[in-house]
């Protein structure tokens, strides 16, 4: 008895056709093409999603450096008129028409006529 196992014949390989060898071209042309494709737009994932997002990113970028400009100015207002009574002086008599005891207004501006409707 023996336990040698025979190998099957192996057919001999044959070169593809030139009809076989265009078809697997032409496959391989056309699944590039739908991966380039895929690569460039992909939702979520893409070089154009890509893109845009860059250009969000830095409008972004921008948004927050003009807010934090803007509160370190608004920081510094509270902090002047808390701690400077000169300052707050200032905004209560030109913002809000306040006088001192004793004072007064006088108002040398022509008055506009009024408008009838």
């Amino acid at each position: 008895m023996s336990f040698i196992k025979k190998k099957p014949k192996q057919r001999p390989k044959q070169k593809p056709s030139d009809v076989q060898e265009s078809r697997v071209i032409k496959i391989v042309i056309g699944l590039s093409i739908i991966a380039l494709l895929w690569i460039i737009f992909a939702p979520g994932s893409g070089i154009v999603t890509l893109i845009s997002k860059r250009s969000e990113l830095k409008r972004l970028q921008k948004e927050t450096t003009q807010l934090e400009q803007q509160i370190n100015a608004l920081q510094e207002n509270i902090d002047r008129l808390n701690n400077d009574p000169s300052y707050l002086e200032d905004i209560a008599r030109r913002e809000f028409g306040l006088l001192k005891k004793n004072e007064r207004v006088y108002d040398f501006s022509k008055p506009q006529p009024e408008k009838d409707e």
